[in-house]
C-alpha cells in the first residue's frame, strides 16, 4: 500500500475521490485543514488596555476635527 498527497482542485474530483472509496478502491484520509487567516481585529484583540484605547481614540477624534477645520 502506498500513501500519496493529492491536490484536489474543485468539487468533481473530490467526488470521483469519495466514489473511489465508496468502491473500497482507496482511502480518504482527513487531515488539518489550512489555517483561515484570522481578521487583524481578532488578532489584535485585548493588545491595548482599555484606558490606552480610549485614550487613542479621543486623539483620533482630535486629528479628525482638526482636519475637518483646516482652511485650505
Amino acid at each position: 500500500m502506498q500513501t500519496l498527497l493529492v491536490e484536489v482542485k474543485d468539487n468533481t474530483g473530490l467526488k470521483i475521490l469519495q466514489e473511489l472509496e465508496q468502491a473500497h478502491i482507496i482511502r480518504l484520509i482527513q487531515t488539518a485543514q489550512e489555517k483561515i487567516p484570522q481578521r487583524l481585529s481578532k488578532r489584535l484583540r485585548g493588545a491595548f488596555s482599555k484606558e490606552t484605547a480610549q485614550q487613542m481614540k479621543s486623539e483620533l477624534e482630535q486629528m479628525r476635527n482638526e482636519w475637518q477645520q483646516r482652511d485650505i
